[in-house]
């Protein structure tokens, strides 16, 4: 991918180029042919000019006017050729100051080149084949002596499988000789990754090494990722502690010494997944990594409790089902995004206390209660973000937050009534069995997602949506889509809410029309839907721009020319276009509503559209396009 961007870069350049040198020649020429005319003017006058003086010699009496004449003759010669000389000068500059300008306007900026290096380091460090990180220095001539200076090293065990199990020996060679042979001459490596599947006492050993060479070596990223089928963790050896150097620590699988000392003075970034740390190595973490500002604990063993209150410049917090895990205090003044993710049969206590400028709150807590959300949220008036999920102790609770902008319930059970007060709320997620939003203030509300899987009291159930769909209708401007069983319904009016007749449905509420082509091209690309169908008037854009983009493509589209992956456009086999009158469902409005609905036969999964039930469409008036 990388490659073929370089060359787009390289061929718009050329182009450039190209056009440039054809608007010089085009000076050029048009300088020659103005000056072959400036010269044809110039022969004219000065012949008209002897004439003139010809005439006034013969018309004299005596060889005084002849003279008087020739006189005469010769000086307006020279003024006229001065006069010529002095206009041809001005318009060579001037054409000269146009090129000048034009060159100014057509060479590029070549702003990728400007980018600081730890920013173009930063890129480097995503890209995980060697191949591409050489092809993309043809971007710049100044990336390619940063990228020697880049050095990033990522070792898997996984590229030496054979039927029985991991060629070690095999890995331990090629580890070895990649090393011997490239970190003699290396000053700093950027990225250190090692990836085992099976590990022994023999690659343990040749794995402390490894990682002591590249500490020696003043390694800025390091991670270590182990995962063993027999569930056995890596013992990490004490000089990964010590790195000072060190800015980002990620550890997949791993043990540690319980008496171990920690000094990574420069750290920055800490992440510990499926490993086992007790309270007391936790605790030497936090001491020995003062300038930590990123904390993931996942799915880690053994630490009982965790008191955080000396990390100062901690920001983001996370921790992921942490088994054993019985009580979190934090109390940081600079953290702004907190996750803790439970299970059902662990109870934690949680206590933020101190955190006033907390902006992004997320909680799987099955043990949260109605009183303990309430005092939870009201310390925090600087939030923006809330995320419920299988909080299932939640029954009734009241949001009131003049910041808050983004609201998601997901799965919780018991779930009667939530009375949301936030004027400035832009997107709601909810997904559950009931409705529970009572009261609510949509006026900043740009978008809603509503995934309702109903068990129970249908009919109930669908009288509370229809209540809560009035709300949007009432307000103006909103577009509802409906997703289900591979059929998808846009209504762009909802004066009158249809009919809904499905268990398990999508509901999408969108406001700006931007969002809603975006999210039908999501829709098409990820679910690859049999029908799609839109509720609107005939001089609908919506509707003008689905036909231009479906019915209107080309049989190869040229949209993808550089990627592998193709869009949905190259996977449509076939589509039709059917459009009925809709009159009897839908109030009148100023204009007639219709549906049109596109069938498609998509290659790859084979829909045919015979499949397509004739009660997907309305039994009126049918016009086919």
């Amino acid at each position: 991918m990388f490659s073929k961007t370089g060359r787009m870069i390289i061929d718009m350049q050329k182009k450039r180029k190209l056009s440039a040198n054809k608007k010089l020649l085009m000076i050029d020429r048009k300088k020659k042919q103005q000056k072959t005319e400036h010269l044809s003017d110039l022969d004219d006058r000065v012949g008209s000019s002897e004439k003139t003086t010809v005439r006034s010699v013969d018309d004299g009496v005596g060889e005084g006017v002849k003279k008087k004449g020739v006189v005469v003759n010769r000086e307006s010669k020279r003024k006229l050729s001065s006069i010529i000389r002095k206009v041809i000068r001005c318009r060579k500059k001037r054409k000269m100051e146009k090129v000048d300008k034009m060159d100014e306007v057509v060479e590029p900026i070549d702003e990728i080149s400007e980018l600081p290096d730890l920013v173009i380091h930063r890129i480097l460090s995503f890209l995980r084949c060697p191949k591409d990180v050489a092809r993309i220095t043809v971007l710049s001539k100044r990336w390619r002596s940063i990228w020697a200076s880049f050095i990033s090293f990522d070792f898997d065990q996984k590229k030496f499988k054979v039927s029985e199990g991991y060629h070690i020996d095999k890995f331990i060679t090629y580890v070895d000789n990649t090393l011997a042979n490239k970190l003699e001459s290396m000053h700093m490596i950027q990225k250190f990754k090692l990836s085992m599947c099976e590990t022994s006492k023999k690659l343990n050993l040749r794995i402390n090494d490894w990682l002591s060479a590249a500490i020696n070596k003043h390694v800025r990223e390091l991670e270590i990722h182990v995962e063993e089928k027999r569930k056995k963790h890596y013992l990490v050896p004490d000089v990964v502690f010590t790195a000072k150097k060190l800015t980002s620590l990620k550890l997949y699988g791993c043990k540690f010494h319980s008496t171990i000392v920690f000094d990574l003075s420069n750290l920055k970034e800490l992440s510990i997944k499926n490993s086992h740390i007790n309270g007391d190595v936790m605790h030497s973490f936090i001491l020995g990594c003062p300038l930590v500002e990123d904390l993931r604990l996942v799915h880690c063993a053994g630490i009982g409790q965790l008191n955080i209150s000396t990390l100062d410049k901690l920001r983001t917090l996370e921790i992921h089902e942490c088994h054993g895990l019985r009580l979190v205090n934090v109390n940081l003044p600079n953290l702004v995004s907190f996750l803790h993710w439970g299970k059902e049969t662990w109870e934690c206590a949680i206590t933020l206390d101190g955190c006033e400028n907390l902006k992004n709150l997320t909680l799987k807590s099955p043990g949260l209660t109605d009183e303990l959300f309430h005092d939870t949220t009201t310390k925090f008036p600087n939030l923006e973000k809330i995320t419920l999920r299988e909080c299932n102790r939640l029954g009734r609770i009241t949001i009131l937050s003049s910041k808050l902008k983004e609201l998601s319930v997901v799965k919780c059970k018991n779930f009667e009534d939530v009375v949301i007060d936030a004027p400035n709320l832009s997107t709601l997620e909810y997904v559950g069995e009931k409705m529970p939003f009572s009261l609510m203030n949509i006026a900043s509300l740009h978008e809603a997602n509503l995934h309702l899987q109903i068990r129970k009291n249908k009919s109930t159930v669908t009288k509370e949506l229809l209540i809560f769909l009035q709300k949007f209708a009432i307000n103006g401007g909103w577009k509802l889509i409906l997703n289900s069983n591979k059929n998808i319904t846009i209504h762009e009016e909802l004066t009158k809410i249809p009919h809904l007749s499905y268990d398990d449905f999508k509901l999408q509420l969108i406001k700006s029309p931007m969002k809603v082509k975006a999210y039908i091209d999501h829709l098409l690309r990820m679910s690859r839907p049999k029908a799609l169908s839109l509720v609107s008037s005939s001089s609908s854009d919506l509707l003008k721009f689905m036909k231009e983009k479906i019915m209107s493509r080309e049989e190869n589209p040229n949209c993808c020319t550089y990627y592998l992956k193709k869009c949905w456009l190259h996977h449509i086999a076939d589509v039709k276009m059917v459009a009925f009158e809709r009159g009897d469902d839908i109030e009148e409005t100023s204009q007639k509503m219709q549906q049109t609905t596109f069938i498609f036969n998509w290659k790859s999964l084979n829909h045919n559209t015979q499949d397509i039930p004739l009660s997907l469409l309305p039994e009126n008036e049918r016009i086919e396009a």
